[in-house]
């Protein structure tokens, strides 16, 4: 008999959205990883590529560029999930303020 290492999501607890997003991400966590690298990464580049266009300021090229790397260094490293959901999310946050005030 298998057993299944799996949480339910749907369940009757009081889970909070980003609680809810921790378990998922822990579900199915090598495939959320890659998709969360690539995306991020190429969003971290997208607003790099334009700081660089519009002669920005080093110090925010440098914090983009820099939270863009910790992100996956954690993911990378296996962070816990949290921690992983808690760099990326900053990092895209970040990434398209920048993207969006630069275009």
């Amino acid at each position: 008999m298998k057993t299944q290492n799996t949480i339910n999501v749907n369940s009757t607890t009081n889970v909070g959205w980003f609680e809810n997003q921790v378990i998922k991400f822990e579900n199915a966590r090598f495939f959320w990883m890659a998709v969360y690298l690539t995306a991020q990464s190429c969003i971290g580049s997208i607003a790099a590529g334009l700081l660089l266009a519009n002669d920005a300021n080093v110090i925010l090229l440098c914090t983009c560029a820099a939270l863009t790397m910790a992100s996956n260094a954690v993911f990378i490293a296996q962070g816990s999930g949290k921690v992983c959901l808690i760099t990326l999310y900053l990092s895209v946050l970040l990434n398209v303020i920048i993207i969006v005030t630069n275009i």
